[in-house]
């Protein structure tokens, strides 16, 4: 779909003929790696990796076969340096840099982060910890879900056992988008009696797409009232749909016959969005080098990611003048009874700002977790005594 439009855009002056390939990522790390060496032959550029374990080895091959790597996955700050870095863009504001601006804003420092036993979301843990320690965050616990009830009781006891964790991060696929691993987790912390608002859990893939949040009832709450029950703990942070949702915009794709695969809208991930913006993404950095007199090929398209606006799959797309993503994010929340997501807060990205939209956050027991010290956010003093 993004390629089709892209070549039928009037307004893009690209120099080449767009194609793609799909190339298949191993779901194991080291494997993953090794295959990857094998695409340098296949394309001229890259939308991903998916796993950030090998983000850095994959941007390091990419300077080197000169080719630009475009992507949302990776977690690794220091891939922004364009100077050691100058074939790497991210087609997505950095999703530590959301997650850390909205616990400065609620004081939640100390965190505990859970993975689903997959490589993928394993490593993300793990790159997460690492940069929210930079950040000067203490972490508390990073851990993944093993397998079964009794697998997922060990999970959150380990949780309980570390002191002050008032945020815990969830690295699997979101129940929203159908992710049962998430569902199963949800519901024993709520048996276990911890979804009682001493901690908040964040899923953290919902980062990653814009999930379609109005005027939208999540079916996987309506004949369980214990995961509905457990959401209550959950803030959801996602993307800012614009005038239409994710939904909305598959919908009239389908409708206008460019999407012919016979899928409802509710059946597709909205990451969908999210690949087809990253694939813009790199056409319009191509035509911004072009624009500017350099060869639209190789690492240098990915110094040409600044100041950017066009219109994504649901909502537009735009950087600011250092190349970083200006997409805003909202958190939501349910009432605690019902099947929908409101939005309580917006994160601007250009002023790095949290916004109360007017609707409370509707937390168990009415608390929300006690706040921590600021001293945690404060690059220039040292906590002490706790």
């Amino acid at each position: 779909l993004a390629v089709g439009r892209i070549s039928r855009d009037p307004s893009l002056d690209l120099g080449h003929r767009l194609d793609y390939v799909i190339l298949q990522e191993e779901c194991e790390t080291p494997r993953a790696l090794v295959r990857f060496i094998d695409f340098g032959k296949l394309s001229s550029a890259f939308i991903g990796p998916l796993n950030p374990g090998f983000c850095e080895v994959a941007t390091h091959l990419g300077e080197n076969w000169n080719k630009a790597i475009f992507s949302w996955m990776c977690i690794n700050y220091k891939l922004d340096s364009i100077i050691h870095h100058p074939a790497f863009a991210r087609t997505l504001p950095s999703p530590t840099q959301v997650l850390f601006t909205i616990m400065k804003y609620f004081k939640w420092a100390h965190v505990g982060i859970i993975a689903s036993n997959e490589d993928i979301w394993m490593y993300t843990a793990k790159e997460l910890a690492t940069v929210l320690r930079n950040h000067g965050l203490p972490v508390g616990i990073v851990t993944s879900v093993h397998k079964g009830e009794k697998g997922i009781e060990d999970t959150w006891n380990k949780i309980k056992e570390v002191n002050d964790i008032k945020i815990v991060l969830l690295c699997m696929h979101s129940v929203l988008i159908g992710g049962q691993e998430q569902a199963a987790l949800l519901t024993k912390a709520l048996e276990m009696g911890l979804a009682d608002g001493r901690y908040i859990f964040v899923p953290y893939d919902t980062l990653l797409y814009s999930l379609p949040y109005q005027n939208n009832s999540f079916s996987v709450f309506d004949n369980d009232s214990k995961l509905r029950e457990a959401y209550d703990a959950v803030l959801t942070i996602t993307l800012e749909s614009g005038e239409r949702t994710f939904y909305d915009a598959f919908r009239e794709a389908k409708e206008s016959g460019e999407i012919i695969r016979d899928l409802e809208a509710t059946q597709v991930s909205p990451l969908f969005g999210t690949i087809y913006d990253a694939i813009y993404f790199m056409a319009m950095a191509m035509d911004s080098a072009r624009r500017k007199g350099v060869r639209a090929a190789g690492a240098n398209i990915a110094e040409h990611t600044k100041n950017f606006s066009f219109p994504g799959f649901s909502h537009r797309v735009e950087t600011d003048s250092c190349g970083k993503g200006l997409n805003n994010y909202v958190i939501l929340d349910t009432d605690g009874h019902g099947n929908q997501l409101f939005p309580t807060h917006l994160l601007d990205m250009s002023s790095g700002s949290v916004l109360s939209l007017g609707q409370a956050i509707h937390f168990p027991n009415e608390v929300p977790p006690k706040p921590d010290s600021s001293c945690w956010f404060d690059p220039d003093v040292l906590c002490t005594e706790g």
